[in-house]
């Protein structure tokens, strides 16, 4: 699936893949960063995700992961993501710049 459509529990789900938190069911009733700020916020703040609005776009946002995570997935760091908030992009972007453009 390519990480730019992932939304709701399965976009929670590879964000908690990526913070090396198991995931169960419980987890996924608990761990919501892309709906929660006290939960995505400082991943944004210690990944460096730039998250801005596109007027253009008609309230689209859009993320980049360019700040503090490594080049783990080779071209994938650096890549604009969107989102129509920015939780949803900034998300996206910490799991693009940690997996790729698709994961399974």
């Amino acid at each position: 699936m390519k990480v730019s459509e992932l939304a709701g529990v399965q976009l929670d789900f590879w964000v908690a893949k990526a913070e090396g938190v198991e995931s169960s069911i419980d987890t996924q009733l608990k761990f919501t960063p892309s709906t929660d700020w006290a939960q995505g916020g400082p991943i944004i703040d210690r990944e460096g995700i730039q998250v801005a609005p596109m007027p253009a776009k008609g309230g689209t946002w859009c993320a980049v992961s360019i700040g503090r995570l490594p080049n783990r997935a080779g071209s994938a760091n650096g890549a604009w993501v969107e989102g129509p908030t920015p939780l949803i992009a900034a998300m996206r972007a910490y799991v693009r710049a940690k997996f790729g453009p698709e994961v399974e």
